[in-house]
């Protein structure tokens, strides 16, 4: 072993752990993990093998040695030491080592009674759990009843608990594993995130620490590398610990030699993290215990002030097997290893398989059954030939005390788990919740407070203004640093920020009432510096919200964090987000919130630039399941406090909103004079949607307008009155948010905008007719809506006045489509009557 960047320490011999023990658990593994691949014909092979002696010591070396600290009966404890699979293909090496772990606690309980031992039946994993591998939790229910095997002996554990689906990735409710493994890259570049936010919660260096295992190919992903920079800026230190699994050896073909010609001799791991500042040790052997030990034993004992980030490259082969002979398989010849490996490719009871086994078989003097009479075809003689040999695997526990020295090393390591750790927050405390956030609250006068930093005890005075009198200039982005001020004010410092250098152009960095966060010298500070990095930006946000201080499940004690960019750039933003939003659904614990600020969105930036134009891209921000994401539209700076903190309110109590989305543009109007509309609610946008304009009375209808987004609500309102003039009669809606308006009362919603409404109506938007801002809108309302798409192509640019005017949503043009809608309204819905009677 060697390290780089640093003095060279020494190897792993004489360091106090049981190498023997070890091996003997690895083993088991990679033999358990191949009878998955074998009898479910699906899944991995090589990657799980290649990590599995990494694996198995990360879980069993003990803490003193830098292995992990966690409690395999409290997999989910929060001052457990975080690890993630982050090569979420390799699961089965999981799986495998999970059930022998949860085996031998088994056993062991049922052996002595003794409480220590016992593991939940909902949280273990245990061998019976290996008929779900890559299942579906439906078809367990009924898997032993379908076959008549309910009260079969063998399957005996599933009795009350049933069956755990095991996905082919990994996920975060998964035992130990603490993010969802894959699309490569994307849980490794949580890492950071998840790293910080124990420093930010003031907790010892270290405790919790972040073990994270990836490989190469991964790497190469632009989550994954942005995490690079994530890490060594947020200065994490020894706190997070990667292993990097360097087998050359992706899904179908190589790195080296493969992907980059060998004669790129500077493609060099190590050389690509030092020169990103971090502190890199090498392993000649991947799969050695004793240099696993010794490099998770070096990086315990690092110095705590030295804030660079650890990684440790092993060189490992994928499709590793204990038993293999200087490449060779006794029985079998060639050992399949590298990418040809990375499927489970081979059938049932194949040759290759057999041959394996014959190696556990010699090496622990046990006996699989029927696997020499080639494949099993009937389903009820497959399930018992699989329990039957997932159960000789796991006698081994029963040679040489290793069950009991399983089960007792696994008791130790969890009693070792804290309950209490020093904090500088009140875990018992969720400051989200506090009534000061509640629309009803918001002060409107601008406030000047006096605030105290609770570590350094400075005082300064805050100004914050949630809202503008009528008549100021100032666009629905400048509000966006004062909902974050007040939301930091209330909390003491609890929401993060993390937006490139384009902070201050897209309103963030005055949101920071201390300033530029840093784990020594200002540890409340709340802009956390960031590079040009949307992804990884997004990706360290979701490590940062993803995690709570609380012991008690049902309460938050955490932080909420903003990412953002202009709104062209936001779909960088969107898969990390995605797969955040599936663990937040799936965890049993409360966790943060993630905002995702599409700033500068909207047809008006591609002054910038075509390449800026906003009006596609953040539509990406409503493909979730509805109801776990809130989406903002904001128009008027008097919109942003009031709709913002109606949907914080919701998130903080609600567990399945994950993920608020705010979306505003660059131009600065005057604030809107609400005394002239027909709902001068200052409060309005909590609503979701508000009136504007109502319908004249005693005058015909001539239909509904729902207007969206900066400059199109602005120019409609500007219109108003010569639209009155020329006797068009209709009702103007802005709409803020169509989560917020599904969750007011019946009546309102009937009173707003009632469901008859969305078959006479058109839109004004800044977005375009590819994803309307409301549902079951009618089917004419693609023909007379005015969006920024109008002519289905990329706008040219040019000034804000220009591409507005390209765009059909200057002053002119509104009041032209309007009066078309208008004047057509007899003909519109005639043609729609006539759709529903060709029905019959």
């Amino acid at each position: 072993m060697s390290v780089h960047t640093s003095p060279r320490s020494g190897t792993a011999p004489g360091l106090p752990y049981e190498r023997r023990r070890l091996e003997d658990v690895g083993y088991m593994t990679c033999m358990t993990l191949t009878l998955l691949g074998n009898y479910a014909q699906t899944g991995h092979f090589g990657g799980p093998l290649a990590y599995t002696p990494f694996n198995v010591a990360a879980h069993l070396a003990g803490p003193e040695l830098g292995g992990l600290r966690y409690d395999y009966r409290r997999p989910k404890h929060p001052y457990g030491d975080k690890f993630m699979l982050a090569a979420g293909h390799c699961a089965p090496t999981c799986y495998a080592l999970w059930m022998i772990l949860g085996q031998a606690l088994y056993r062991k309980h049922q052996a002595t009674g003794d409480p220590r031992y016992h593991v939940a039946p909902d949280v273990a994993m245990l061998p019976v759990d290996a008929l779900g591998f890559r299942r579906g939790a439906g078809a367990l229910r009924t898997l032993l009843a379908d076959q008549g095997l309910s009260d079969h002996p063998l399957f005996a554990q599933a009795k009350g608990r049933g069956i755990r689906a095991l996905a082919g990735h990994i996920e975060s409710t998964d035992l130990t594993n603490d993010v969802n493994g894959g699309p490569s890259g994307i849980g490794i570049a949580t890492a950071a995130g998840k790293a910080a936010f124990w420093d930010i919660v003031g907790a010892p260096m270290g405790t919790p620490k972040v073990i994270a295992l990836e490989g190469e190919f991964a790497m190469t992903e632009g989550h994954a590398q942005e995490l690079k920079t994530q890490a060594i800026a947020l200065q994490v230190g020894k706190r997070l610990r990667i292993f990097l699994s360097d087998n050359n050896a992706g899904i179908d073909d190589s790195l080296i030699g493969g992907v980059v010609s060998s004669r790129f001799t500077g493609y060099r791991l190590i050389d690509q993290w030092t020169s990103y500042g971090w502190n890199v040790l090498s392993l000649p052997d991947g799969h050695d215990y004793d240099q696993i030990v010794g490099a998770l034993q070096t990086m315990e004992a690092w110095d705590p002030a030295d804030r660079r980030p650890m990684i440790v490259i092993g060189t490992t082969i994928k499709g590793y097997w204990p038993g293999a002979v200087n490449g060779k398989i006794p029985g079998a010849g060639d050992q399949v290893v590298g990418y040809p490996s990375h499927p489970y490719g081979m059938k049932m009871n194949s040759e290759y398989f057999v041959a394996l086994a014959r190696t556990f078989e010699a090496h622990y003097g046990v006996e699989f059954q029927g696997i020499s009479q080639g494949p099993v075809t009937d389903p009820r003689e497959r399930l018992i030939q699989f329990k039957t040999n997932i159960d000789v695997v796991m006698s081994v526990l029963e040679r040489g005390g290793l069950g009991d020295w399983l089960a007792d090393r696994l008791v130790e390591i969890g009693d070792s788990v804290p309950d209490e750790i020093p904090l500088r927050i009140d875990v018992k405390h969720d400051p989200f919740m506090d009534d000061r956030l509640k629309v009803a609250n918001l002060p409107e006068e601008p406030q000047t407070l006096t605030v105290r930093n609770s570590i350094s005890g400075k005082e300064k005075q805050l100004k914050i203004a949630l809202f503008r009198r009528a008549g100021e200039t100032a666009g629905a982005r400048r509000a966006v640093s004062e909902i974050v001020k007040w939301v930091n004010h209330v909390t003491d410092n609890r929401m993060l920020t993390l937006a490139a250098d384009l902070s201050e152009s897209i309103n963030l960095e005055h949101g920071s009432i201390w300033g530029h966060y840093d784990p020594e010298t200002n540890p409340l500070g709340t802009r956390l510096k960031a590079a040009i990095e949307e992804a990884g930006n997004a990706s360290t946000a979701i490590g940062l919200v993803g995690q709570s201080a609380s012991l008690e499940p049902d309460r938050f004690a955490g932080v909420w964090a903003f990412s953002g960019t202009y709104g062209a750039f936001t779909p960088l933003m969107y898969l990390p987000a995605r797969v955040w939003s599936q663990q937040n659904q799936d965890s049993k614990f409360r966790t943060g919130v993630l905002h995702i600020l599409a700033g500068h969105s909207g047809p008006e930036t591609a002054a910038d630039a075509r390449t800026h134009f906003g009006i596609f891209s953040p539509q990406v921000w409503k493909l979730f399941p509805r109801d776990q994401v809130i989406n903002l539209s904001f128009w008027d700076y008097n919109d942003v406090a009031p709709g913002y903190f109606a949907a914080a309110e919701i998130a903080a109590r609600e567990k399945k909103v994950g993920v608020v989305v705010i979306e505003v543009a660059r131009p600065d109007f005057r604030v809107a004079d609400r005394s002239t509309f027909a709902d001068p609610d200052l409060r309005a946008a909590a609503k979701g949607l508000y009136v504007i304009r109502d319908f004249a009375p005693a005058e015909p209808r001539h239909g509904h307008v729902v207007a969206q987004g900066s400059s199109a609500t602005f120019n409609l309102v500007s219109v108003l009155p010569r639209l009155e003039r020329a006797g068009v009669n209709v009702k103007v809606i802005a709409a803020i948010s169509e989560e917020l308006f599904d969750r007011q009362p019946e009546a309102y919603r009937n009173a707003v905008l009632p469901p008859e409404a969305r078959q006479d109506l058109m839109f004004v938007m800044s977005g375009t007719r590819r994803m309307w801002p409301l549902r079951n809108v009618g089917s004419l309302t693609d023909d007379y809506s005015l969006t920024a798409d109008q002519g289905n192509v990329w706008l040219t640019g040019g000034t804000e006045a220009d591409v507005i005017a390209e765009a059909h949503l200057d002053p002119d043009s509104i009041f032209a489509g309007v009066q078309r809608f208008a004047k057509e309204r007899p003909k519109r819905l005639s043609r729609q009557r006539a759709l529903l009677d060709a029905l019959g």
